[in-house]
Formats: structure tokens, sequence, C-alpha cells
């Protein structure tokens, strides 16, 4: 029989009096107030949890509820130096080991690598004075295999290409180990995506999601057929069910009800694909915006006309419609010091210059001048179809005239006017950026936006209220009263300017957000 003591150790002050007399093998466990003490064999001990024998069986206790006496008792300070990462097997082989070496050297450290079986690595982090700081060693398989891993306490940090679904958050509530969905279990790292590309010197100027959907189930397959000349159309793509022919195939196919041809070359890494396409004249590929390299990145063209490329500020800002996260979660489970103190370096300031470094969209804050968005004026002027909502734009244009917009956008859990885990996380950012002095003698815009769906008048107060319950977060995370010179003012624009097409529900999302101007 074994017991289960995860949640209360009040059964213990009972099971002491059954539990049989200390001897050579045995161990005590006292709760941290000393109130009440077990004693048993020791029979293992994961990091987490301690499990030992008693006259009544097995009994499984907290390492966090009690204090361990005894020569046998196991070195945890040992154990808090090392842990484990879950790293997925279609994301760059590279990016995690920067990382880590980057969070080496910031200890005026040293990084040695030891090269296992199955895809496994130890990384040892090497303090200054020689001697080992930490031991990380990271595993790697598909997303799936990531949440499976934080499930079973195989792993302390899990990254992801996707969200935890709801099957997931609500099975990790079940066990006790938290809510995969909260900010202090899902940390937003980087944001990257996927694109087009073809060869240089392919003529194309843009393609629709639609037609990139119809060119890769095989149904378009020559470009005569796009307005480009008389030639077959030669596919590549991924060879594995990850990576960017996972976020091609849920973003672009399954939206339009199509998978993948059978006709497509498939090659085991985006670098290679990128590769081949700049040598087929006929080629077009489906990459990671950072392994496109000598191939021409092809913009996608909306169904109501506007053209998106993936610049650094539309990643950050995720309104490049093939964007895509790439989340790092953990478990209310105790975890390894070592492993805080690496996730706390992840999205630091130095962590998310590596992140930038290795080709992929950090967090790290950017601004876009209002010269700089002619394409985004242009086409919220061609989306106003009556005087009202031209008004609206003119008196938004007016406002932002000689501003500048941060690549902070915030959005909100889909139905509710909850903000997401990275808008948490941005809204933390912006505080810190005031507490510093960023902002001094300046005024922070907080503009909101919605998608068409509604009335202007409800669009119009929804925004508003977004807006306000940014400020509202915003002044509440700098823990001060009064910023000074500094003013912030929230403003709703309803359904002006929007950023992608509201006849989707992709765009529809896109559109629904507030930003961050300032002047």
């Amino acid at each position: 029989m074994k017991f289960n003591l995860f949640q209360s150790f009040k059964i213990i002050g009972v099971m002491a009096l059954l539990a049989a007399p200390v001897g050579a093998q045995e161990i005590t466990l006292k709760s941290v107030d000393g109130s009440i003490s077990l004693s048993g064999d020791l029979l293992g001990f994961d990091g987490d949890n301690y499990t030992i024998q008693s006259s009544i069986g097995e009994l499984l206790i907290s390492a966090t509820m009690v204090d361990c006496i005894g020569d046998l008792c196991p070195d945890l300070v040992a154990e808090l130096e090392e842990f484990t990462i879950f790293w997925p097997n279609d994301l760059d082989a590279a990016f995690l080991p920067s990382l880590i070496e980057a969070y080496a050297l910031e200890r005026d450290g040293d990084l040695q690598i030891e090269f296992g079986g199955n895809g496994a690595a130890q990384f040892y982090v090497i303090d200054a004075d020689g001697s080992v700081y930490s031991t990380i060693t990271v595993n790697s398989g598909s997303n799936d295999d990531g949440f499976s891993a934080l499930e079973q306490g195989e792993a302390a940090i899990g990254f992801s290409q996707r969200s935890a679904n709801a099957a997931e958050i609500e099975q990790f509530i079940d066990l006790g180990l938290g809510d995969l969905s909260s900010i202090s279990q899902e940390n937003i790292v980087a944001v990257s995506g996927v694109t087009a590309i073809v060869h240089p010197d392919n003529p194309l100027p843009s393609l629709s999601l639609s037609e990139l959907a119809r060119v890769y189930s095989g149904e378009l397959n020559n470009w005569s057929q796009l307005g480009g000349q008389n030639a077959s159309i030669s596919l590549y793509r991924l060879n594995a069910a990850g990576g960017s022919a996972a976020i091609f195939g849920q973003k672009v196919l399954a939206t339009a009800g199509f998978s993948f041809a059978n006709s497509a070359t498939t090659l085991p890494s985006d670098a290679e694909i990128a590769a081949a396409v700049s040598q087929d004249i006929n080629g077009i590929g489906i990459s990671g915006i950072a392994d496109a390299f000598a191939a021409r990145i092809l913009p996608i063209r909306s169904i109501c006309g506007q053209v998106s490329t993936p610049s650094r500020f539309a990643l950050k800002s995720e309104e490049y419609p093939l964007a895509q996260r790439l989340y790092m979660y953990t478990t209310d489970a105790l975890r390894p010091e070592r492993a805080n103190e690496f996730m706390e370096f992840v999205v630091s300031e130095t962590g998310q210059m590596v992140v930038e470094n290795a080709g992929y969209t950090g967090q790290n804050v950017i601004g876009l001048s209002l010269d700089q968005q002619g394409r985004r004026i242009a086409s919220a002027i061609l989306a106003q179809d009556n005087a009202t909502a031209l008004g609206n734009l003119q008196n938004l244009l007016t406002t932002v005239l000689d501003a500048e917009r941060l690549s902070l956008t915030f959005r909100f859990v889909t139905g509710t006017s909850d903000l997401d885990t990275r808008a948490q996380s941005d809204i933390n950012r912006l505080a810190a950026m005031i507490q510093t002095g960023e902002f001094r003698d300046k005024q922070i815009l907080i503009l909101g936006f919605t998608d068409n769906i509604g009335s202007e008048a409800e669009n119009a107060r929804f925004s508003q209220a977004r807006a306000e319950l940014v400020r509202e977060a915003v002044i509440a995370a700098t823990g001060q009263t009064n910023l000074g010179d500094i003013k912030i003012t929230p403003v709703g624009y309803g359904n002006t300017s929007p950023l992608a097409c509201n006849e989707t529900e992709a765009g529809q999302k896109i559109n629904r957000r507030v930003e961050i101007w300032v002047r």
C-alpha cells in the first residue's frame, strides 16, 4: 500500500506512532515547524519527494513539507544544482546551447558538454572557481513528449512550439501541478514563424494564404496559374511532422480544408529547404523565418488586399499572420533553484539578446515611427467606408502624428477581458521601463482597437474599456501612485485602422489589440 502525502502532512502524526524504530537504514523526516516527525527506511528521493518504508507500507512525502535528518539523507544542495530541460527536436539544435552558454558566461564561468545516447546531452556550467555550478540535462522529442516529461517530473523546464491545450491544462491541475495557462508557468521566450520562400529571381510579388494552401495541396501546380511563367511548381517542405511543416499545416492547410500533397520534396531541416529553393528557379519552400537565408521571402497577401512581411516589428507585435510563439513551461512541483535562475535568465534582457542573435524575435521592445507605417495608413484609409469611420481615422492620425509606436501589443484571452500570459509579462516590462525613467516628461498613449463585429458605438466602448484596463494594470505594476511627469492616456478607437482582414477569424484576433505609443 502506498500513500501520497503531497497535499497534507497532518496524517503523519498518527503514522509516526506506527513507524518502525530508527535503525541503521532509516531516516527521520520532521515537519518544517518541528511539531511532527516520522522515521522509516529511505527507498528513494527524486528531487521532489521522499519515498520511505514504514510498518504500514510505503509513504510518499513532499520534500517541501519536511526536513530530513540522518546520515542517509540525500544531498539537497547537489539535487538543487541539477535539472532537466526538454527541447523540441524540430527547433534549431544550436539555439538552446547558445542560451546555456550565455547563462554560464554571465556568471563569469564556462561550459562543458557531454553528448549521450538518444539525443540527450549534459551541460556542465563551470563556476569561476572551477567547480560545477549546475548540471543541465537536455532531452528532446515532440512537443507532446515535452508536456508528458513535465507531467511525469522528468523535466523541470519544457520548451514548446505550441501552447498547452485544454486537456493538458486540466490534467496538470488535477495532478496538483498548477495551471499551465498562468503567467507563473507559461513564459513566451520568442516569436518566430514560417514563411513561403522562392528563388531570388522569381518575380511573383506575393501570394495569399489561400493560394499557398492550393499550391501545397497540389491543386495549383504551375506558376502560370499564379500569374507567373509556364513552369511546374517544385514543392519543398520538412519531412518531420513538427516545426515549419506543423505550423503551416495547422494555420494554412487545415484552415482551408487541405493536406500536404505527396509530390513535395521533403528535407530534414529548414536550412536545407532554403538552400534547395535558392538553387531552383521553379521552387517554393515553407521554412522558418530564421532559416530563409539566400532564398527570397514571399510577402503574404490577405483577402482584403493587405500585404504582410515578417519584419522584426510585425513578429514582435504578432501582426504577421504566420507568427508563432515559442513557449517555456514549468510546473508547481518543487523545482531546483538553478532551474528558476535559468528561466529568469532566458527572459532577461541579456537572454533575449541571445534569442535575437539566434535568428528569432525576442521580447525586447523596439519602436516604429509613423513615417515607417505608410502601408498601415494606406490600408486604414482604404478600409473606411463612411464619413464617421474616416473621421475616426483622422482623429487617430492626429493623435499619433508625432508619436512612436512600441512593439508592445497587448492581447486578451479569447472571449474575455483577461490579458493573456504574454500581455501580463509585457505589462511588467512596460512598468519596468517607466520605473527606470525611459518615458520621463513624455506621454504614453494606450490605444485600444477591436474587430468590426458589433456596432461602432459598442466597439468604441469596448476598446476604451480595454485601454483603461491596460493603463490600470501598468500603473499597478509600477507600485507607484504618482508617476510624476509621465502622462498615460487611454483612448479607444474601435475598429479603426485594422491590421488584418476582419473577414477571417485569424484577422479578427490580430485586430483585437491594445497598442502603446509614446510622444
